[in-house]
């Protein structure tokens, strides 16, 4: 590798003519020269105007990178420097002219020209009439939009508005919806939107720079019946679990009163106030100890302590949020936090990993952040829905579950403060959920706490990028949505604190899956 040299220019020069293979430690040490984690450094308005200045001239291959640094010196809000990056614009427009379908160069210029509203009129006939990802474009043109109280379309540009096609009762969902809102709440709203399809936009453009491949957008396809998890007594592969819901059909649900499998289980769970055991009533359950009352909900049993609707921090910011999970925003949270755009973790080894890994002692096993159940339907399937307790915080999500599994007991309640005894659990799995609860290492002492010796923990979570461009977009997505990504070494520090021995890690891009065993 070239040595380091020390003025902008210099630097750019080195990365314009670096060998393939060095081209982005090249890049890295460019942009950190005048850039970190969202700040500019001194520097940064010369080397703006000079980078404008050398996009045409630089090696096709090198120029994605180049509009990429515009775009995060664009973001910085240094004063000044904003305006420089939009007086060069013609620059990277020009570029528009020379774009080949899905080239890392098209990604990085929609991340660009998203930061710059006020030029739209001068913008949208030049993108309209180039090869973009329709995606890309949609985002594009979402970012330059102006805000419309009466129309606003909040909730659903993430990803990508071309995938929010809303049926009629869905349509009336949302307007229901948005009357319950300010004007300022809608306008926090399309600011948070805007701000979270910037972030996806660079992170795209990021790993599109780093690897020289643009990843695919298309919904994943349904499984094959090779490739579902089949073993003794499931279901055949390719038929429904029970209680999933069919095209063109509903989903069997459970009587409002109805918990199947709690008397089974109702040994095993304590009061979460207290500690002290729980006795069967009409309507719930009951402590002995502190006599505190835990009603039945719409078929699930609350132990949370929280009123209905508390808890639902992503459920709860649109109506639509639950039925466009799974095809559309779950693999797009997969894409920005896993990194994982070019489909490295399909749902497939998702499914797999589960069934080879999931190893419980006596006991049930536990889905903690269980969310709308896809993996609680695999593990079903696997181990018998008497063995399953679905587990999550918010109600939303609790009642979706008595659809999805309706013959396996649903707890509402906090990772925080697990209402089960001390080695209850035969084991626990938590998968795509850690990242999103507030205090995620008392969740895994409470995990330690409850799972038996010898029971498996399965995780999936993410870990934060060794790569400093594509961490700060992970960041700039906490922010906006609250998923978080963790320190690998310190998850496994927090694992042995809560007794726990790491036995396998899959740790692709930047996903962080785990399975430990209690000791």
């Amino acid at each position: 590798m070239s040595a380091r040299t020390d003025t902008f220019s210099e630097r750019l020069e080195v990365f314009s003519h670096a060998k393939d293979d060095e081209a982005y430690d090249q890049y890295l040490d460019l942009l950190l020269a005048v850039w970190s984690g969202g700040e500019a450094a001194p520097g940064a308005l010369a080397a703006a105007e000079e980078t404008a200045e050398r996009l045409g001239r630089a090696p096709a291959g090198r120029r994605g990178h180049l509009v990429l640094l515009l775009g995060l010196l664009a973001e910085t809000g240094e004063p000044g420097l904003r305006d420089r990056v939009r007086a060069g614009l013609h620059q990277p427009l020009a570029l528009l002219d020379t774009l080949r379908e899905r080239e890392p160069l098209g990604a990085a210029l929609v991340y660009l020209l998203a930061h710059f509203p006020e030029e739209a009129s001068r913008i949208l006939p030049a993108v309209r009439r180039a090869p973009l990802d329709p995606d890309d474009l949609a985002r594009l043109e979402r970012c330059l939009a102006s805000f419309d109280a009466e129309s606003p379309g909040i909730g659903r540009s993430w990803p990508s508005p071309a995938r929010w096609v809303l049926s009629d009762a869905e349509r009336e969902q949302e307007r229901r919806w948005l009357a319950t809102l300010s004007d300022e709440a809608k306008t926090a709203f399309w600011t948070k939107d805007t701000r979270t399809l910037l972030a996806y936009m660079g992170a795209k453009a990021a790993c599109a720079v780093a690897t020289g491949r643009v990843g695919s957008e298309a919904p994943a396809p349904a499984l094959a019946a090779s490739e579902q998890i089949a073993v003794p007594g499931s279901p055949v592969p390719g038929s429904p679990v029970p209680g999933s819901p069919v095209p063109g059909g509903s989903v069997p649900g459970r009587a409002a009163g109805e918990l199947p499998r709690l008397d089974e289980h109702l040994g095993l769970l304590h009061c979460p106030s207290c500690g002290g055991p729980l006795a069967r009533r009409e309507s719930g359950v009951v402590c002995r100890g502190c006599a505190a009352d835990y009603p039945t909900r719409q078929g699930y049993l609350d132990l949370s302590g929280e009123a209905v609707g508390s808890g639902d921090q992503i459920a709860g910011n649109s109506p639509l949020y639950l039925s466009w999970y799974e095809p559309l925003l779950r693999p797009a949270f997969l894409r920005v936090n896993g990194a994982n755009w070019n489909g490295t973790v399909s749902v497939a080894d998702e499914d797999r990993y589960l069934a080879e890994h999931v190893r419980p002692v006596d006991g049930p096993l536990l889905d903690l952040g269980a969310g709308t159940g896809r993996w609680t339907q695999v593990l079903t399937r696997i181990l018998g829905s008497e063995r399953v307790i679905a587990f999550d915080l918010a109600s939303t999500m609790a009642e979706r579950l008595t659809e999805v599994v309706p013959s396996s007991l649903v707890v509402r309640g906090s990772g925080g403060g697990l209402p089960f005894a001390d080695g209850a659990l035969g084991a626990v799995n938590c998968w795509n959920t850690v990242q999103s609860i507030d205090q995620p290492f008392a969740t895994v002492r409470e995990i330690g706490r409850c799972l038996g010796k010898g029971g498996t923990f399965t995780m999936l979570t993410y870990r934060r990028s060794p790569d400093p461009l594509y961490r700060y977009f992970q960041r700039q997505h906490e922010a906006c949505l609250g998923v978080a990504a963790f320190d690998q070494r310190e998850m496994n520090e927090a694992l042995d604190s809560a007794g726990m021995d790491v036995v396998d890690t899959y740790a692709p891009g930047t996903f962080l899956i785990v399975t430990a065993v209690r000791r």
